[in-house]
């Protein structure tokens, strides 16, 4: 845990005094600062002397500077050995600069990990995020000065100028209207998209992607069944493997996605560290609907996991405002106050890693357009058997007719039938709410018919990754670090490579993983067939006076908005759980405005 920060100054030396004025505006990142200088650039790290995880490091003129894990730095330092510089695994740093030594950046591609780190020759400076963007990068480029760093406050700080929110960001981020080129909510500050280096000299600045998810789909050979099983273990198991540190614990709950974690790691928990891996889960005894509590007592059995619950009792809207000063803006849909009940207890239990099932659905559960592809691509065999599949589960002749017209209906009237349909309930916006603001959102996502199902299977790449920076800063803050080995880059390579009629083989929502996780994950997990809905605990948590608080005549107004309507809602207490949620949001951002009143 910790942060990083770099500049590289264009128009004299280094300036020591910036980098510390950016590490002073983060303490949660901790007080052990290191830093290395080269020419024009001076990059540091900031880290936590009970939980490092920064480095630095110097060679032949150029310097180098990372923080989070790079976890195949082993792997890395045994093939830049050949080179005939022996490298130490433990120094990641060194591993990094030496790889660019050789590589250039094109050595970012073959990093696996969760981290952000620079490297400079004294004239040139290059920015980096890990593949899925889990650590976070943002800068400022100014005339005089390039300056970088993990926390968008640290920019501000280190840039000098005032530290003010940007009105029209955070009515994007309300409205949902943001890309990986949204800047960050304090003005004059931009984030660096994932899987990207920025490079800076004294000439300007140019921004490269360096992995290319897109170019991987279906791009593998079909497996018979033995060989996709074997691949499939093989890549789960690096992946879980690659997260355990000794002090860990899982996140568990009902569903597929953490116990085929838990599966996977548990065994290698007890080889290396002579101790069962355990889980946490939260559970809402309060309401029968949402508590999973017999399913995770049967995995927790099944795999020999000590198994640590409790009950949900943060309040949605806990410590808000300070939240969203902490995380430098609002987080749609996050509730952060969950967050830090949670990693309480793992703290409060021992553990200080905990490994998690998000991101799963991103990986092997993109199906939407299946059969669509299917006929695009002249996959006639897969596509009758998909076809005969749904009809024989109940779908309707005219549901099955819309899902193969969508391989040929155009953008433009894909655009048209958005605008004019009736979104079912949970779907439309409040009537507090703009719907032509509200839509605008869902064009953006509107592509031409044989773009679809190739945006469908990149949709885990698509945006800032907004919940993900904030969830990181509030590890750091709260001394939790989460793990998701589901978004590792080679298992997430892996899925997008398989083709589509192989990796959705059955109608059945992860029918794949359901058979592959056979045997190694309770049957009564596997065979589940509905969903667990939140509703009930989300209804039971409804607060009106925190929502009135916020929302009740705020000062400053986002557009889009019908604030007297909202009002008359609150002070009769009238929210669905959808209008809740959209409420809430907007109450975030009011909480976030509310620290310059």
């Amino acid at each position: 845990m910790g942060s990083l920060v770099a500049a590289l100054f264009r128009g004299g030396p280094p300036d020591e005094r910036r980098l510390q004025t950016m590490f002073d505006v983060a303490p949660h990142r901790g007080d052990s600062t290191r830093h290395v200088a080269s020419g024009r650039s001076i990059l540091g790290i900031s880290d936590h002397a009970d939980r490092p995880e920064g480095d630095v490091a110097e060679a032949d003129g150029s310097v180098a500077a990372i923080t989070g894990s790079l976890d195949n730095a082993a792997e890395l330092a045994r093939e830049l050995d050949a080179n005939g510089r022996p490298l130490d695994p433990r120094r990641p740093a060194a591993v990094v600069l030496e790889g660019f030594r050789v590589h250039g950046d094109a050595f970012l591609g073959r990093m696996r990990g969760v981290y952000a780190g620079a490297v400079s020759d004294g004239e040139t400076l290059w920015s980096f995020r890990d593949h899925i963007g889990f650590r976070t990068l943002f800068y400022r480029d100014d005339p005089g000065m390039f300056l970088v760093a993990t926390e968008a406050k640290q920019v501000v700080a280190g840039a000098g100028i005032p530290k003010e929110p940007d009105l029209d960001v955070l009515e994007s981020i309300f409205f949902r209207e943001f890309t990986d080129s949204t800047p960050a909510a304090l003005r004059g500050v931009r984030r660096i998209p994932k899987a990207s280096v920025v490079r800076v000299s004294a000439d300007g600045a140019g921004i490269r992607r360096y992995w290319d998810p897109a170019s991987l789909i279906e791009t593998g050979p079909s497996l018979d069944d033995d060989e996709l099983l074997e691949r499939f273990e093989q890549v789960m198991t690096q992946a879980t493997g690659r997260t355990l540190t000794g002090n860990d614990v899982v996140s568990l709950s009902g569903g597929i996605d953490s116990p085929a974690v838990a599966a996977f790691a548990a065994p290698q928990h007890l080889e290396r560290y002579g101790a069962p891996l355990s889980g946490l889960s939260a559970l809402y005894p309060d309401q029968p609907s949402v508590d999973e509590s017999a399913y995770i007592e049967e995995v927790a059995s099944f795999l020999g996991l000590p198994l640590f619950t409790y009950d949900r009792r943060a309040e949605p809207l806990g410590r808000v405002r300070e939240w969203t000063e902490l995380v430098d803006g609002p987080v749609p849909r996050l509730l952060l106050s969950d967050a830090e009940e949670h990693f309480a207890y793992a703290k409060k239990f021992g553990f200080r890693s905990m490994l998690t099932g998000e991101i799963a659905e991103f990986v092997i559960d993109m199906r939407r357009f299946l059969l669509a592809h299917l006929l695009r691509r002249g996959r006639l065999r897969p596509l009758y058997e998909h076809i005969r599949d749904q009809h024989a589960k109940g779908a309707s002749p005219p549901g099955i007719a819309k899902q193969l017209a969508s391989a040929f209906v155009p953008r433009s009237l894909e655009l048209l039938y958005m605008n004019s349909r009736t979104l079912p309930d949970g779907l439309r916006p409040p009537a507090w709410m703009d719907e032509d603001r509200y839509n605008r959102s869902s064009a953006d996502f509107a592509v031409a018919a044989g773009e679809r199902w190739r945006q469908q299977q990149l949709l885990g790449f698509i945006g800032p990754g907004l919940t993900l920076e904030a969830e990181e800063i509030a590890e750091d803050a709260l001394g939790v670090r989460l793990r998701r080995p589901w978004a590792d880059v080679d298992l997430w390579e892996f899925f997008l490579s398989l083709p589509a009629e192989q990796k959705f083989p059955t109608v059945e929502r992860k029918g794949l993983v359901r058979k592959l996780l056979r045997g190694r994950v309770p049957d009564v997990i596997l065979d589940r067939r509905d969903k667990t809905v939140f509703d009930a605990s989300i209804e039971a948590r409804i607060d009106y006076g925190d929502l009135r608080r916020w929302l009740l005549d705020p000062r400053a107004r986002i557009g889009g908005v019908d604030y007297e309507l909202l009002a008359d809602q609150l002070r009769s207490e009238t929210l669905d759980v959808p209008a809740y949620q959209w409420a809430r949001d907007l109450a975030q951002v009011h909480a976030f405005l509310s620290l310059w009143e």
